[in-house]
């Protein structure tokens, strides 16, 4: 039985795997196994863009890792098939705000063009976000064990718990992490209070985006389901660490550690 958005995904497939390469949109109807025009009409009335605007987006997206991995803006522009240096910096600001060259020493919210999944309800596929480099988190804390099947309950008691015994906890950004390795949940802040005790987080690469929940289910929910999609769509890898909340008065910021 015929399945448009399984084919439609077998086109995303292919582009993903040769994005550096120039895409023959006549190849991609033989995919689908339908002509050009109704294809380009189908993916535009499913996404609200074109398919060269989807390859051109994802080429800009990636190149950002490029970027803060250090690679030269003239390398960069040639990888992803621009005629020059100058065509590239102009559609990278145009798409970013800022250009290649100041990107390096910025830390702006930078937006991520996702890979497309297409389905029923396509999800949300442009997204902001952040990379820290080499980030060193030194907190302090108090850990509490916590049933892994049962955190979503046990994690915000914790919480209720430590702002009633600690007035601190709600009159400064706290952070909190999952510990998987033994089950720990620890509520932190960046100054001693009483009973805490002093915690390092290794220096390491994160990738950040912010909720507006601060529900524990809706955080834990985007930790699973959301954001390894997103490190996996810009070429990073997830590192085996445990993902870092920092809680400010309207947003919740997710750092999950990457290479």
């Amino acid at each position: 039985m015929y399945n448009i958005y399984d084919n439609l995904n077998k086109v995303i497939n292919y582009i993903e795997d040769h994005i550096l390469e120039e895409i023959d949109i006549k190849y991609l109807s033989t995919i689908t196994g339908l002509n050009i025009t109704v294809l380009k009409n189908i993916f535009n009335c499913l996404t609200g863009i074109s398919i060269n605007e989807y390859i051109r987006l994802r080429r800009l997206s990636l190149s950002v890792t490029d970027i803060l991995n250090g690679e030269s803006i003239t390398s960069i522009s040639y990888k992803y098939l621009y005629n020059s240096p100058s065509s590239y910096n102009r559609a990278f600001k145009k798409y970013e705000g800022i250009t290649p060259r100041k990107l390096k020493n910025n830390s702006k919210d930078l937006r991520l063009f996702n890979k497309i999944v297409f389905k029923e309800n396509i999800k949300d596929y442009n997204i902001e976000y952040k990379v820290y480099k080499n980030k060193q988190i030194n907190l302090y804390g108090i850990s509490k064990e916590v049933n892994y099947k049962n955190r979503t309950k046990e994690i915000p008691e914790f919480w209720r718990e430590i702002k009633k015994k600690y007035p601190e906890f709600t009159t400064n950004t706290r952070y909190g992490f999952l510990n998987i390795k033994d089950n720990k949940y620890y509520c932190l802040l960046e100054k001693r209070f009483k009973n805490s005790k002093k915690i390092t987080i290794p220096k390491c690469n994160y990738f950040a985006i912010k909720t507006s929940s601060f529900e524990s289910l809706d955080i834990i929910n985007n930790i699973n389901k959301n954001l390894y999609e997103y490190i996996k769509a810009i070429k990073y890898k997830a590192l085996d660490l445990p993902c870092i909340e920092i809680y400010y008065n309207n947003y919740v910021e997710i750092l999950v550690p990457i290479t």
